[in-house]
């Protein structure tokens, strides 16, 4: 995708400085019609999976049409719902098609 911006968060995620940073940006290209993306993660993943308010920190996201991707072979039992489950083909796809990666830990 042309313009598109990919989002890597490495960190965990929760209401913390870093995640709430990496939510912001995300939104900000959203709200300027950029198609965006943000995978996940393991720390990420696993941080959402054991919080009780996983699945809303990520409706922030996908409310405003963020994707939400992750690798498939590190779903924990808990998992937010929103999460979309790529294998490593497309995963590596979604990197190459982007105009942009930002990698925040």
């Amino acid at each position: 995708m042309a313009d598109s911006v990919l989002y890597i968060v490495h960190g965990a995620a929760g209401r913390n400085g870093r995640w709430r940073e990496a939510v912001e940006m995300a939104l900000t290209g959203a709200a300027f019609a950029v198609p965006t993306r943000v995978w996940l993660g393991p720390e990420a993943v696993a941080a959402l999976a054991r919080r009780h308010d996983g699945g809303a920190l990520l409706d922030e996201l996908t409310g405003f049409g963020v994707g939400c991707v992750a690798d498939r072979a590190h779903r924990p039992a808990g998992a937010p719902a929103a999460i979309q489950w790529l294998d490593d083909d497309a995963l590596n796809a979604l990197r190459e098609q982007s105009a942009r990666i930002i990698v925040l830990s």
